[in-house]
């Protein structure tokens, strides 16, 4: 089911808005951490059932964005330096396609992976 929460834009004094779909940030946030070593979305779930988490869940309140993903770290990884690094990849790569600072990343390990 599609998201109906917008991130509206301040152009200033140019009249008309510009209003961003919550699932454009959820696109960049998948997009940025399948680009990542040693890390994946943790899609061990399988499908998406209402009820159940979303392995990336952006928000809008406020107008200020909030991202939380749940992922899987690659054994042998330090856990604390790659959730920052997720963490600063996401940030910069919002940043960079929309022009909108991220206010929170909250990042779920939920397992450990082996191969």
């Amino acid at each position: 089911m599609a998201h109906n929460e917008y991130y509206t834009f301040d152009q200033g004094t140019v009249n008309g808005k510009i209003l961003m779909n919550v699932q454009v940030f959820d696109e960049i946030t998948k997009r940025t951490v399948n680009e990542m070593k040693n890390v994946s979305l943790d899609t061990s779930k399988g499908i998406q059932i209402p009820g159940t988490k979303a392995v990336v869940s952006c928000s809008i309140k406020d107008n200020e964005i909030y991202v939380n993903i749940h992922v899987r770290i690659k054994y042998g990884v330090n856990v604390s330096q790659i959730t920052k690094e997720i963490q600063e990849k996401i940030a910069i790569s919002i940043k960079q396609m929309t022009d909108v600072n991220v206010k929170h990343i909250d990042i779920e390990v939920d397992n450990i992976d082996f191969e």
